[in-house]
């Protein structure tokens, strides 16, 4: 894929084969720049045509196969079959409307379906994801809820659909510590119950040694390795790889001057050699 810039064409992400099964984890961690966004963006179908263009041999969802290229859609429509919860609920969730009108955006419609139903559902998800009140929080707007909630609501949002893929785009960088834990246990709960497969991005590493399956590592657009997130620090793993996870803060580094970066993780390979 390649953002369009004075009509020219600048390489972002490229050469990137995944699969997940069902109730399946990935995650996807990198530096900042890397590409992690831009992948899942474009999985999800939010990239609008006028901005990319996205090159995919083969891509499918559920089985079935998906054309991967935007459509010509002033705006970008989400892919059937895939969510997406986003980095800050509040500047996600639309501002001027109501937590029912979002919902019914979102929910299918037709086939019989009735206000009154959309409606059922709209309160039973809310009351999943943990909020209390259902019935008070449908009626309110996203600056009347604490960062947590809105959080939940987004979840509720993602899932309401019953997706056969979810993408978490650092879904707890906004919450503290604790909240965040909470967060990440709701998120692994609904989805195995539907049998949703995660996509998890990240700049925490821990968070994807304890929530997922497997690790995509992304460097300019590039994936350094796939593989089993327990095998993460493995000396098979590529330079990069190494490198990063010898970047990871740990609590036996509190007498350290300076922590560990890329540049100075691996002293046997030059700069040039551990970001390539």
């Amino acid at each position: 894929m390649s953002y369009i810039a004075d009509g020219e064409p600048i390489p972002a992400v490229h050469g990137i084969s995944f699969s997940l099964a069902p109730s399946e984890r990935l995650a996807i961690v990198g530096e900042s720049g890397s590409g992690k966004s831009t992948l899942a963006t474009a999985v999800a179908g939010l990239i609008p045509w006028y901005v990319a263009e996205i090159t995919c041999e083969s891509a499918r969802i559920g089985g079935v196969p998906v054309e991967m290229r935007a459509g010509r859609d002033v705006i970008p429509r989400r892919r059937k079959g895939v969510s997406m919860i986003f980095q800050d609920a509040m500047t996600s969730l639309d501002p001027v409307a109501s937590i029912a009108h979002q919902f019914r955006t979102v929910l299918p419609a037709g086939h019989g379906t009735t206000r009154a139903q959309v409606r059922r559902t709209t309160l039973e998800w809310l009351a999943k994801v943990g909020i209390h009140e259902p019935d008070r929080v449908v009626k309110l707007h996203p600056h009347e809820l604490s960062g947590g909630m809105r959080q939940r609501v987004m979840i509720a949002l993602a899932l309401c659909s019953a997706p056969k893929a979810l993408i978490a785009d650092e879904p707890t960088s906004a919450l503290d510590a604790s909240l965040s834990r909470r967060i990440m246990d709701l998120i692994l709960e609904l989805t195995e119950e539907l049998g949703t497969a995660l996509i998890i991005i990240t700049h925490d590493v821990d968070l994807a040694r304890t929530y997922t399956d497997r690790t995509l590592v992304l460097s300019h657009g590039e994936m350094q390795d796939l593989c089993a997130t327990s095998e993460l620090s493995s000396p098979e793993r590529s330079a990069y790889t190494r490198a990063l996870m010898r970047c990871v803060p740990r609590i036996t580094d509190y007498d350290l001057d300076t922590l560990p970066t890329l540049m100075t993780s691996n002293p046997s390979h030059s700069i040039a050699e551990v970001i390539s």
